[in-house]
């Protein structure tokens, strides 16, 4: 079994992983492992393409055994040049493609698929100039859209085209972010999960530098969500590792939102860093 097929198979509902490739076909082969497996399971698949033309995608998928005719047919597959989707009018608008991906989570509940997965090759990003601002904001933000466990996304950056100012923060954007030397036994970093009851956000993995962009976003939208009469609850029992910028983050929620924020569950070494975390940063600076 290559990397490509052991990490796409660890690739879940809920998660949004960071694929870094420098080569076509290793991503063409992550891609394609992803979406061939969901289709089994009944999942809807979107394949947005740049490096490659859909036809090589669909021929792909025909060659892990997808029917991509029936598929394609009956609405669970589509594949479309991602500046199709990514760029209607032919700009990159962040909260656009949001509420397109939003939108195509619901459709996919609606029509009794059990989730939607989505590859997106962000190749597109560079030729048309988007900033690294709205590429970034765009990736943190889509992780509110995941942590309901309805979709999954694998974002494919080909490491030969995007410089280290444009892939280091959007890798930082994604929970995980995993590459062609990945080890067979690997798993997602972090993983996240929305409760409704008790609302908040349950964290299972390990939070540092690498997912920060991630972990903040959606440690914002959940302490937004809340309401004066409903505290958030952060059940942080499963998480194995957190450091110093996470736990600033913990401490900066606790303090500033607007509904109480409780940690469930915390280990002792997390429990001492928030208590250093407090006393020298008492005004929520940065740590």
């Amino acid at each position: 079994m290559t990397a490509a097929s052991a990490v796409a198979d660890q690739v879940h509902l809920g998660d949004h992983i960071c694929w870094v490739h420098d080569d076509e076909g290793d991503g063409l082969r992550a891609a394609g492992r992803f979406l061939a497996g969901g289709l089994r399971l009944g999942h809807k698949a979107l394949w947005f393409t740049d490096a490659l033309p859909p036809a090589v995608a669909r021929a792909h998928l025909d060659g892990q055994g997808v029917t991509t005719e029936a598929a394609l047919a009956g609405g669970q597959l589509r594949i479309l040049p991602a500046a199709e989707a990514y760029l209607p009018g032919g700009r990159f608008v962040p909260e656009t493609m949001l509420a397109t991906l939003a939108a195509e989570i619901e459709r996919a509940r609606r029509a009794g698929h059990p989730g939607l997965r989505v590859v997106g090759d962000m190749g597109w990003a560079l030729r048309h100039g988007t900033s690294v601002a709205d590429l970034c904001r765009y990736e943190a933000e889509a992780n509110r859209l995941f942590i309901d466990g309805h979709a999954a996304a694998m974002c494919l950056y080909d490491r030969r085209l995007f410089p280290t100012e444009y892939l280091r923060p959007a890798s930082t954007a994604h929970p995980a972010t995993v590459g062609p030397g990945t080890p067979h036994a690997w798993t997602p970093l972090l993983r996240a999960y929305r409760t409704r009851d008790p609302h908040g956000l349950r964290l299972v993995g390990e939070i540092d530098r690498s997912n920060r962009g991630a972990f903040a976003a959606m440690l914002d939208d959940v302490t937004a969500r809340a309401t004066n009469e409903r505290a958030t609850v952060l059940d942080v029992s499963e998480l194995s590792f957190a450091d110093v910028g996470a736990a600033s983050a913990l401490a900066r929620a606790r303090r500033n939102a607007p509904s109480p924020v409780r940690l469930v569950g915390c280990r002792p070494a997390l429990t001492r860093l928030l208590d250093l975390v407090d006393t020298r940063d008492p005004a929520g600076g940065t740590a």
